[in-house]
């Protein structure tokens, strides 16, 4: 018996909290993967046989699916388990394993099982901190595409890809990713998710991703992310308005999840910023050195390049 809980969905990825409520030595349950998917077994201890031989599975594991693909799954050791999972949109992730490896077809995973993996362990992580923050679906995306590389790299069907040769310059491609960089401008106080911006780019989700972080130096949630930090910044400058209105206004649903991302973009809290302007020489997320104590900063303008 399973117990599942959707907490975030994307354009390319939905990740869910997945509790098998059964016991030790309960008959085993034939199952069939209806997405492709990747999960991570948080806690519990379960066999998985998806062909000739059964494997164990317990905290850290990775699950693998196919989707379509028959499986088994027993309970000999222990009862229960609980697993986050990610299932994924079937054109977005046969487009992310193309681009991964050749001949990877109906069945883009080789295996089913893998033992732990820090990296993915670590993307895992960073999904269920923006879950429990409330943040923007955008960057779910951004996580599940980072994993689904990873995994493929892992345990992928077919040969690995080589690394990819550099592209050439487009104008065209340029003006794409500029209608998307237009659309999170105007609409960064909204939920903006992968599936908007992709259209105003008219790209593929994942072929988007990809292109916006090459023209852009970032990836759209972090541009969005900084986009409501700049408009708040003017908020702060120019009215008298209370912190918490602003957050909400420029697109943040949490004070919290507001105040931790202004004062890693700008060096200090949105109070202190009000106050006297960012600390001298402070440091910034993106490396550079914040400006001068009683001025006022102008963050610029991330943009394509001309």
């Amino acid at each position: 018996m399973e117990t599942p809980s959707e907490s975030g969905r994307g354009a390319i990825v939905r990740v869910r909290e997945y509790r098998c409520a059964a016991a030790a030595g309960d008959p085993p349950e034939d199952e069939r993967f209806g997405d492709t998917s990747i999960a991570i077994v948080r806690s519990g201890v379960f066999s998985f046989r998806g062909g000739s031989r059964a494997q164990l599975l317990t905290t850290g594991f990775l699950l693998l699916g196919n989707a379509g693909q028959r499986y088994e799954v027993s309970h000999e050791h222990a009862g229960g388990d609980f697993c986050l999972v990610f299932n994924f949109e079937r054109a977005a992730f046969d487009e992310i394993a193309g681009s991964v490896r050749r001949g990877a077809e109906d069945r883009p995973f080789a295996v089913n099982v893998l033992a732990p993996r820090p990296r993915a362990e670590a993307i895992m992580n960073s999904a269920e901190e923006r879950m429990r923050e409330g943040t923007s679906v955008l960057g779910l995306d951004e996580l599940g595409i980072a994993l689904a590389e990873f995994t493929l790299g892992e345990a992928g069907a077919g040969a690995a890809r080589g690394a990819s040769a550099s592209i050439p310059e487009n104008p065209r491609t340029r003006e794409r990713v500029l209608a998307a960089i237009s659309e999170i401008e105007n609409r960064a106080h909204e939920e903006l998710d992968l599936a908007t911006l992709s259209r105003a780019a008219e790209m593929s989700p994942f072929h988007f991703l990809r292109t916006f972080k090459r023209e852009t130096g970032v990836t759209p949630y972090r541009f969005l992310l900084q986009t409501r930090i700049r408009n708040a910044l003017e908020f702060l400058r120019d009215t008298s308005e209370p912190v918490t209105d602003i957050a909400f206004d420029v697109g943040f649903s949490d004070l919290s999840n507001f105040i931790n991302a202004f004062r890693r973009e700008v060096g200090c809290s949105p109070r202190e910023y009000r106050k006297s302007g960012p600390p001298i020489g402070a440091r910034v997320s993106g490396g550079a050195a914040a400006g001068c104590r009683g001025g006022r900063m102008k963050m610029p303008r991330l943009s394509a390049r001309a």
